[in-house]
Order: C-alpha cells, then sequence, then structure tokens
C-alpha cells in the first residue's frame, strides 16, 4: 500500500523524491516498511501501561447507577453511601445530564469521602491523559526537528 497520509513527513518525503528524481512512482522498501511497522507495535506495547483501563478504576466510578452493589469493591461506608445515591431521582437526573467529573464534585457536600474516593480516580486518568500529550508533543517536535535537520 503506497498510501502514507498518516505519516506524514514519509509521504512528504516520498513526494519530494519522486519530484527531484522525476520518477513517478516511488516504491517504499519492504524492509523500511517492516522497520516502521516493528516501531509503531513497539510504540503500541509502551503505551499500554498510559491508558487506563475500564477496569483500572471501580465500576461505581464509572456508572453508578447500573454496577451490580452485591460486586463492588469498596469499603462499608462508600457502599452505604453508594446505595444512597441509586436510590435518589435528583441523583439520577443529574447524572444523566452532566459529566461524571461534575456529577462527582456535586456529590461532595452530601458525600464526600466517597466523590473524593471518585474524584481522585478521575484526576489520576486526566493526569496520566495529559502527561501523555505533553510527552507525545514533545516527541513529535523533537523527531521533527532531527527530520528537518537531516534534509
Amino acid at each position: 500500500n503506497k498510501n502514507f497520509a498518516n505519516f506524514p513527513l514519509l509521504d512528504d518525503c516520498v513526494s519530494k523524491i519522486e519530484d527531484v528524481s522525476g520518477i513517478g512512482d516511488i516504491s517504499v522498501s519492504t524492509e523500511l516498511q517492516q522497520t516502521i511497522a516493528t516501531h509503531l507495535d513497539e510504540l503500541a506495547k509502551s503505551l499500554d501501561g498510559y491508558f487506563p483501563t475500564r477496569e483500572s478504576y471501580p465500576a461505581w466510578v464509572r456508572q453508578p447507577f447500573t454496577f451490580a452493589v452485591e460486586t463492588a469493591d469498596v469499603n462499608d461506608e462508600c457502599l452505604d453511601k453508594i446505595i444512597e445515591i441509586q436510590q435518589s431521582q435528583v441523583q439520577q437526573q443529574l447524572f444523566r445530564t452532566t459529566t461524571l467529573s461534575t456529577f462527582w464534585c456535586r456529590q461532595m457536600d452530601k458525600y464526600p469521602v466517597t466523590a473524593k474516593k471518585a474524584l481522585d480516580f478521575l484526576n489520576t486518568i486526566c493526569y496520566n491523559i495529559s502527561l501523555r500529550a505533553i510527552l507525545f508533543e514533545d516527541a513529535g517536535h523533537k523527531n521533527k526537528e532531527k527530520e528537518q535537520s537531516l534534509l
């Protein structure tokens, strides 16, 4: 496949070679394609630990009204409060009409321990996502500088 749209720097490089050489159809060697594929596989594996899975934080944080209370892995204090939240029509309406983090923030007055625990999980996830974005941006910037110095 000669479509490098997802790899703009490679696409640009191949286009420049085609323009300079006058050859209309440059193919990327199988060896280079394999090197790129291997690099992407290694990159994907290295990212696994950074992205939290759905299982990495409790179901009651994500879906306080649909998770099975019987399977909860929380202390008794939180479990009692979650059951109270589940039984409230007002809380159900709030959950349907706000973001997850807003929902838990609004629980701080009445259910501070439970809300704090939920927000701690959510904040950890947001922090990890933000940190990854910064790292990717920095890595992309460094790679772009390196490639430009080679041209």
